[in-house]
């Protein structure tokens, strides 16, 4: 019997804990009522989404923004924070501006990206793009100013360029923090992806959400926040997939 207990996935077990109180606390507790559903409620919305275009419309323009957003995030964040680390005065210069900006919440943005861009998914990419080039960037830089001065000190005097220590030596030490970056930048994509919809009127499943909100349909609502959190998971449990095999030598 102890055996059999402990094949069961931990993930599994709190996850039907916390279906069991969501279900009490919607049937019996001081939240039931109409405007809010419970645990059976929103599974059962949720599977009558399946089967409704809409619904996975609003799913594929989702990852169409953060996907989009990412990538570029990554493509424009990580030469940069290459060229940053390079140079002490770049890092030590720059340093103070970047973490000014990756504070700043991409929510505060939607009114002036509406005015310029429009609600659209171009419009959601660039507020995943600001939300996440400036921290990105920043976790680059200090992965390549964190580089082991003695193999940096033993490469010049065997007199590999600048190429060979990016690359035998920067690029590595920076890896590890680029892949804690990315995974903390792809789910802000997702988060951000979502709420250009629900605040600033983008197409998914944030403009979904929205709507099932207005409409009263408070079991859907409680669905497509099921289907954020499910997405989400299998975000964050990608990027640790493919960290593990790309950056095998960090042990994480």
């Amino acid at each position: 019997m102890p055996g059999s207990i402990r094949r069961i996935p931990a993930g599994l077990v709190s996850t039907v804990v916390a279906l069991l109180v969501w279900q009490l606390v919607g049937s019996v507790g001081p939240l039931a009522g109409d405007s809010f559903a419970t645990a059976s409620e929103a599974i059962v919305a949720l599977v009558g989404l399946f089967a409704d275009p809409d619904f996975w419309l609003a799913v594929l323009e989702t990852l169409e923004m953060a996907i989009i957003g990412f990538a570029l995030s990554m493509v424009i964040a990580v030469p940069l924070g290459l060229l940053i680390g390079l140079s002490r005065f770049s890092y030590r210069s720059t340093k103070f501006t970047f973490d000014f900006f990756k504070v700043i919440p991409p929510i505060v943005l939607i009114p002036i990206a509406i005015l310029v861009i429009g609600p659209s998914i171009t419009m959601g990419v660039a507020l995943i793009v600001f939300a996440n080039v400036f921290a990105v960037a920043i976790q680059t830089a200090y992965g390549v100013r964190d580089a082991d001065p003695v193999l940096l000190e033993t490469m010049r005097c065997y007199r590999m360029n600048v190429f060979q220590q990016i690359r035998y030596a920067r690029l590595p030490s920076a890896a590890v923090q680029l892949a804690i970056a990315a995974r903390i930048a792809a789910a802000a994509s997702l988060i951000v992806a979502v709420v250009a919809g629900l605040v600033g009127g983008a197409p998914g499943l944030g403009s979904l959400l929205s709507r099932y909100q207005t409409a009263g349909t408070a079991d859907r609502t409680y669905a497509v926040v099921l289907v954020l959190g499910i997405l989400g998971i299998l975000t964050s449990r990608l990027i640790v997939r493919l960290q593990r095999r790309v950056i095998f030598w960090s042990g994480r």
